[in-house]
């Protein structure tokens, strides 16, 4: 940290007990970690930054779960999900990865944190199966996807690329573009790595990411906690050069 007063310096700060107790090594926490993190985003996130500290508390809390499983999501445990969802699954289902565990399923991640699923349409038995498979498999499973960050144009099911089929259960990438577009919001080093790696690999395309964009700038108002004119200027930075 480095001394230096910055959301991730203060994000560390706040799970500094349980993260030594789990053996992580941690610079000296900043005082008063919770509410100087909240006065730091006040400056940049307005009205959103009761939004945008809950959802930054909440990756934390992710990573101190994954961190006590001792586990982290790679090939052999994502796989191992898929046919564990599949076995619970009595009635066609549409299960959409994002995030890390797109990442690690199309290799250019060894591993991640947890993994994002969104689950179509909402399936009670499967949602009280999900504790006892991440128990079984010591894996973090988040329910989680874009459309809870930014604006999905409708016909995002389409454009999701199928991955494979466990019994009534179908898994898929959600939509490439709605993930770039959603990492670039998040404007962590991680994300935007990702994004510049779906470029290189052709998953996704310049162009038509910011056609994208420009589909659902429109309706970011739905979405308070965003701040429009930098999201514009990021996502001009990440898919406009080459």
């Amino acid at each position: 940290m480095d001394g230096v007063e910055s959301v991730p310096a203060l994000l560390v700060s706040i799970g500094a007990p349980r993260l030594q107790r789990l053996g992580i090594v941690v610079p000296p926490p900043f005082a008063s970690p919770e509410r100087r993190l909240y006065a730091l985003l006040q400056q940049t996130e307005g009205d959103g930054t009761h939004a945008r500290y809950n959802a930054l508390i909440r990756r934390l809390v992710s990573y101190e779960r994954a961190a006590e499983c001792a586990k982290i999501a790679d090939r052999g445990r994502i796989h191992p999900f898929m046919r564990a969802l599949g076995a619970e699954t009595n009635e066609d289902t549409r299960i959409y990865f994002s995030g890390g565990a797109t990442a690690v399923l199309f290799g250019w991640r060894d591993s991640t944190i947890d993994v994002d699923i969104k689950i179509v349409p909402d399936r009670d038995h499967l949602l009280r199966a999900i504790p006892s498979i991440k128990e079984n498999l010591r894996i973090n499973v988040e329910l989680a996807s874009p459309l809870d960050f930014i604006p999905v144009p409708d016909g995002w099911e389409g454009r999701s690329p199928f991955i494979g089929q466990e019994r009534r259960a179908f898994f898929h990438h959600f939509d490439l573009y709605a993930q770039a577009l959603a990492k670039i919001e998040r404007g962590h080093s991680q994300d935007l790595d990702d994004v510049q790696e779906m470029l290189r690999r052709g998953l996704i395309d310049r162009a038509k990411g910011l056609e994208y964009f420009a589909a659902v700038e429109p309706y970011l108002y739905c979405y308070p906690s965003l701040d429009h004119q930098a999201l514009h200027a990021a996502v001009n930075d990440a898919l406009g050069r080459s």
